[in-house]
């Protein structure tokens, strides 16, 4: 009786071990696949804070890019006055002597200097506004000249006329001081009232008054 009773205490100790081990194996198969994906969800984070890290590279290459190319580098050319001095030597009184005699030359240098690219500016609508000014005229109101006569309605440019006013006169078309027919035109060097001008020898005349405008011995225009 007591053998039996230690037989069926070791069956049921054998019984009771394999429980365990059954239940260690169904623990090991519930957990490990939990930690499988919590080790796939943190790499899974590990993969998403590399590619920000790439992605901040490639931003700070294309800043890179951008700046290189927002200047360019230009070939500078200068001289340099370069002072050297030579060794001449001169004789005086049978007796050889040395002094240094100065002369220059001119180095090339040449730089590099940055440049920037000039950006466009936005264009701007200007407004200008114009300004007339209106100034009195007091050049002559008709102006005739044929081969044989002369005539004009314009102020007196000599003051002989003693006003200010407009007045019709109409001459030969012949100069007195140098005896040419035919070579009076009208006001060639633009005075303000207008004259006759001789175009031979370039005596001048009123166009009022006719009489040249000379101070000692003027000449005077034929009436017409």
């Amino acid at each position: 009786m007591f053998s039996i009773n230690l037989s069926m205490e070791a069956v049921l100790i054998r019984r009771l071990h394999i429980g365990v081990v059954l239940c260690a194996l169904a623990f090991a198969i519930c957990i490990v696949p939990g930690s499988m994906g919590t080790i796939d969800q943190s790499q899974g984070t590990l993969t998403v804070q590399d590619n920000v890290s790439l992605n901040s590279i490639a931003s700070c290459g294309n800043f890179a890019e951008t700046s290189a190319a927002s200047y360019y580098y230009k070939k500078v050319i200068t001289y340099k006055k370069v002072t050297y001095y030579k060794r001449v030597a001169y004789y005086k009184h049978h007796k050889k002597y040395y002094k240094y005699v100065r002369y220059y030359k001119y180095k090339k240098v040449v730089t590099y200097k940055k440049v920037y690219y000039k950006t466009a500016k936005a264009a701007t609508k200007t407004t200008t506004t114009k300004t007339t000014t209106t100034t009195k005229s007091y050049g002559a109101t008709y102006v005739g000249v044929s081969s044989t006569t002369v005539k004009s309605t314009a102020r007196c440019s000599c003051g002989a006329k003693g006003d200010y006013n407009y007045h019709t006169a109409a001459f030969k078309n012949y100069c007195p001081y140098c005896h040419q027919d035919g070579t009076l035109v009208w006001n060639p060097k633009a005075t303000a009232e207008g004259e006759w001008t001789c175009s031979k020898c370039g005596a001048d005349y009123c166009a009022v008054c006719g009489k040249e405008k000379k101070v000692t011995n003027p000449k005077y225009l034929t009436p017409a």
